[in-house]
């Protein structure tokens, strides 16, 4: 340990030598008052370290015994000031960003979130950031019960949220919704629950309203379903906000065309990136001249977030943008290979349409003309069709009659 200290103040070089001039490297250096270290070998080849001041004797030496080495450059202490001393803008802007990290305290570096479930973090702090929270605030002027109670009001899957600056780091601490919870609807509004596709009731689960239609009926979309406009026995309405689900038979087609013949665009190898850095909210671009001349380009962003230690996220990100130059090239399909890529689609739509319902039956047609090979699908499955629609009524004193 304390030989790699002395070895990093002072500057090393590290010699690769064959391992068959080992015996007289060796022997030649200890002579000569030159001590090796750290020695490794490795494919027939011999790994040592020796110290700055004795790379002009070692080169001497070996030039007299006619010993083969190679010889590293500077590395150490030495090393960084010449490298300093060569660019003195590194160094500057080393300092400047130590000093606006040190500075940077009153500022929000990082935004944790705990306690979501459903409400996925990114967009709690997408939704922190509209209301003027997010990384690269200053904390010390935020009023953060006005904060809690806007973000309450901003949106209706949270039920909760308080944030508690732990020194840089913002912990959001939030409670959801319960299951089937939602905030009451404002004054002065009511709803029906119509149907969004057309079908064959099978059944309906009225919550709120009065259900306008019963199982067997065939609906078309747009009719109202449960109604929010409650007749009383004295000729006199009233409105609630009505709600329910509505299950009904309805059919889905579907349909995929592949056309036997078309253009791709793929890959080059050629490629041009540029990288910039982003401190809090500033973004610095580190590329020079960075042109695009190719007419056709994928174009590749990714970001890495600046972690030290492994523990602290500094609010630092590296971007690099990449563009992946592409060429034209027509592909022509057999009408098999067609009908494969077809029916993978189709099984994507399929799977999309089925999510929130019950699959009875499915028909399918195939056929190819004019170059396209077309699927053609017809779907019949039981959903919830009900959607709400809101409509606006006039105060009308209590229990809204008219």
């Amino acid at each position: 340990m304390i030989r790699s200290l002395r070895d990093f103040l002072v500057g090393w070089r590290q010699v690769k030598i064959a391992l068959a001039d080992r015996t007289s490297a060796f022997d030649a250096m200890y002579r000569t008052g030159i001590a090796p270290h750290r020695e490794r070998r490795r494919d027939g080849e011999v790994f040592f370290r020796i110290t700055e001041a004795d790379e002009r004797r070692l080169r001497a030496v070996f030039a007299e015994r006619g010993i083969g080495a190679e010889i590293s450059g500077k590395r150490g202490v030495p090393a960084a000031l010449a490298f300093c001393r060569r660019r003195p803008a590194v160094p500057l802007g080393l300092i400047l960003l130590a000093v606006w990290l040190f500075w940077s305290g009153r500022l929000v570096w990082d935004i944790r979130v705990e306690g979501n479930g459903e409400v996925p973090a990114e967009e709690i702090v997408e939704v922190l950031a509209s209301l003027g929270f997010e990384i690269g605030t200053d904390y010390t002027r935020v009023d953060f019960d006005q904060l809690h109670a806007d973000y309450v009001a901003a949106q209706n899957r949270i039920a909760w949220l308080s944030v508690v600056m732990d020194g840089t780091v913002a912990r959001v601490q939030v409670r959801e919704m319960l299951p089937g919870g939602s905030e009451p609807p404002p004054a002065g509004t009511a709803a029906n629950v119509v149907a969004s596709a057309g079908g064959v009731i099978e059944e309906i689960d009225v919550r709120e309203g009065t259900a306008a239609a019963r199982a067997g009926n065939v609906v078309r979309p747009g009719q109202v379903l449960i109604s929010g406009v409650i007749e009383n026995k004295d000729g006199t309405s009233r409105f609630e906000y009505a709600s329910g689900e509505v299950w009904a038979t309805v059919a889905v087609p579907l349909s995929v065309e592949i056309p036997l013949e078309r253009v791709e665009y793929r890959e080059t190898g050629r490629e041009k990136t540029r990288f910039s850095i982003k401190i809090f909210k500033k973004t610095i671009n580190l590329s020079r001249n960075y042109g695009i001349a190719y007419a056709t380009y994928d174009k590749i962003d990714t970001i890495g977030r600046v972690c030290l230690f492994g523990t602290l996220d500094l609010p630092i990100w590296i971007e690099r943008h990449a563009a992946r130059e592409t060429e034209p090239v027509t592909v022509t399909l057999t009408e098999e290979e067609a009908a494969g890529e077809a029916r993978t689609a189709m099984r994507a739509l399929i799977r999309r349409e089925t999510e929130n319902g019950t699959l009875l039956v499915k028909q399918f047609t195939e056929r190819c003309e004019g170059g396209v090979f077309r699927l053609d699908a017809l779907l019949y499955l039981t959903r919830d069709i009900g959607e709400t629609v809101e409509f606006a009524v006039a105060e009308a004193g209590p229990g809204n009659t008219k």
